[in-house]
């Protein structure tokens, strides 16, 4: 059994706190931003920790099915 207060536990921790977002983890926040589920401060430490590039492919793809599903709504509702 593993000691929680233990310095490897907490060193790996802090490590997986401090790592970058990746693409998944990104394209998450993104969407909950959106949505606005997240506070300011975790809404903070999230983009603090993503990458840029990663934010900007991310916000790409999600702008992209957004337009993507206002198209097909519109095409179905005019007919």
């Amino acid at each position: 059994m593993t000691d929680p207060n233990s310095p490897r536990q907490k060193n790996a921790e802090e490590t997986s706190e401090k790592r970058p977002l990746s693409i998944r983890e990104t394209l998450s926040i993104l969407i909950a931003g959106h949505i606005g589920v997240r506070k300011a401060s975790q809404r903070a430490e999230d983009f603090g920790r993503a990458r840029g590039v990663n934010v900007f492919f991310a916000a790409v793809a999600y702008f992209s099915v957004i337009v993507f599903c206002l198209v097909l709504l519109v095409r179905y509702i005019v007919g």
